[in-house]
């Protein structure tokens, strides 16, 4: 008895399971989150707090303090707007993939005819709701598609992320060296008053003219307008720094951490083979597109499966329609029959006599009620549209896709070397002149100052010496920004960090825990319609 009843409830709980799975179906984008979380952390050695609500108070640097480059980094990538908006992405995807894996609803349907003389209708429906099949071959495949445009979207957002601590390693770099000019500036300002002092004196002793004290004054001049002119500079780059960082209304009265053009540490890189080896393993936009080339095969296979015919199944049922019964007599209809049956019994002298005979002028028709049911199929006969236009649209997706990943592998390459280039042309510049060109200005600044003092100078050799001094500091301060500026460059070709020199070149995969697919290799075309 146990048995029958399990067997009779199976289909019952069966249906009841589906229901149920399908409607505890939840989406939740925290752990996916988290995983793009790990892959910043990964390659820029910060992890970004996306769960929680941005900053909205002030910085403490911001009322006079230093801001440093990973204090910045960290409020940009915990801040700033454009980046949270990218992490809503995320999101998207992951409610994607979670589509993808339902079942179509379960349709039910139900018709009711009415006799057109009274009576019971006719019923006609499923008996069970009516379930689509084809989801059973199109949900592998669609899910496939949705989990690489899932993972596809984490690193996308991951190497956004990246690409915002590059800005903010540029701005940085920028900031360090207008603030070092100003510096200069300063310095150069008071070596001018100095200068414009020295003629006075000559000029008060006869010996320069009026022509040349006025030269010297309009010199440290031009040199003030140069400062007004590098303090905007500073403003508009710190204003640009504090929007990235998602607090554009804060102060600017902070400052960064200072540079030497004279004591900046050049660092070594390695070697074009090692970085290009470590580019292809860790961008994650490389990455990227290894998904995006999966997940167009992947739409491939859905639109070929999408040919397969449309089936659906059920359970049907129908009851025919009867006409009216006794009982469905009308109330002037009973009183007729009762006023002819008491006539009758009168006419023959029966009234009240057992036996009497029975005259009914008005009866109903009387119809069998027949019920059938049976299994109900839907399948379409694809005779017209067999999805091939949709096929043959994946197929040239699949192919773009391909050729956008090898020309990202290409721009990758080019990054890389181009910024290694940069970063060692200005390594170079900033040794040779520390090396060889700053000793001869200074030495030429006394010896002109020396001479021009006794008098076996003019004024114009001994400020053109000076402003020999001015332009080599500046031109090496100008390299040491190329030099940052080239190696923020270089580290995001790379990835996000360089790794030191001559360190073991077996990097692990930066995104080992999306498992990057195999397939998807930049060698395997899809020829087949």
């Amino acid at each position: 008895m146990v048995k029958q009843l399990r067997r009779r409830h199976l289909p019952v709980v069966l249906a009841w399971g589906l229901l149920s799975a399908g409607g505890c179906a939840q989406v939740d984008s925290r752990p996916r989150i988290q995983e793009a979380q790990a892959l910043v952390e990964g390659q820029l050695g910060q992890a970004p707090d996306w769960q929680s609500p941005w900053d909205s108070a002030p910085p403490e640097w911001s009322t006079g303090g230093v801001l440093e480059l990973d204090e910045a980094i960290a409020r940009t990538l915990r801040n700033n707007r454009a980046l949270r908006a990218d992490v809503a992405l995320i999101g998207q995807a992951d409610a994607e993939l979670v589509q993808a894996g339902l079942l179509q609803n379960p349709v039910f349907n139900l018709m009711v005819m009415f006799p057109d003389g009274g009576g019971r209708p006719m019923l006609q429906s499923n008996a069970g709701p009516m379930q689509a099949l084809q989801d059973l071959w199109l949900i592998p495949a669609r899910e496939d598609a949705a989990r690489a445009r899932l993972r596809e979207t984490l690193l996308r957002v991951a190497d956004r992320a990246v690409e915002q601590a590059t800005d903010v390693r540029r701005l940085y770099a920028r900031l360090q060296f207008t603030q070092r000019a100003r510096e200069l500036m300063h310095e150069n300002i008071e070596l001018a008053d100095q200068s414009a002092e020295v003629i006075e004196m000559r000029q008060v002793a006869g010996r320069a003219t009026q022509v040349e004290s006025n030269l010297a004054r309009i010199r440290a001049l031009r040199l003030r307008s140069d400062l007004i002119a590098l303090d905007a500079d500073f403003r508009s780059l710190q204003r640009e720094l504090l929007l990235a960082m998602g607090c554009p209304g804060a102060s600017d009265n902070w400052t960064v951490v200072p540079i030497h053009e004279l004591l900046f540490d050049v660092e070594v890189v390695g070697e074009e083979a090692d970085l290009l080896t470590t580019g292809g393993a860790r961008r994650l936009d490389l990455l990227a597109a290894e998904w995006t080339l999966k997940g167009a095969e992947r739409e491939v296979e859905v639109a070929r499966r999408g040919a397969w015919p449309d089936v659906a199944v059920g359970l049907a049922f129908q009851r025919a329609g009867r006409g009216r019964g006794p009982s469905d007599l009308s109330a002037p209809a009973r009183v007729g029959n009762a006023a002819a049956q008491a006539l009758t019994n009168r006419a023959f002298g029966v009234d009240g006599m057992p036996g009497a005979p029975t005259v009914n002028p008005w009866q109903p028709s009387f119809n069998e009620s027949k019920w059938m049911v049976g299994p109900m199929f839907d399948i379409e006969i694809p005779i017209f549209d067999q999805n091939q236009a949709q096929i043959a649209r994946a197929i040239h997706v699949y192919a773009q896709r391909l050729a956008e990943y090898d020309d990202r592998a290409q721009e990758v390459t080019r990054g890389i070397r181009e910024s290694l280039v940069r970063y060692r042309q200005a390594a170079e510049q900033i040794e040779f002149y520390r090396g060889s060109v700053v000793p001869e200005v200074d030495r030429n600044l006394d010896l002109a100052q020396q001479s021009f003092v006794a008098g076996e100078e003019s004024l114009t050799v001994y400020l053109g010496a000076q402003e020999d001094v001015i332009g080599t500091r500046l031109r090496v301060l100008e390299f040491v920004r190329d030099a940052l500026i080239s190696r923020a460059d270089l580290a995001r070709a790379v990835g996000g960090t360089l790794p030191e020199p001559h360190e073991d070149d077996d990097h692990q995969d930066a995104d080992a825990a999306t498992s990057t697919p195999a397939t998807a290799s930049g060698t395997e075309v899809i020829h087949e319609y």
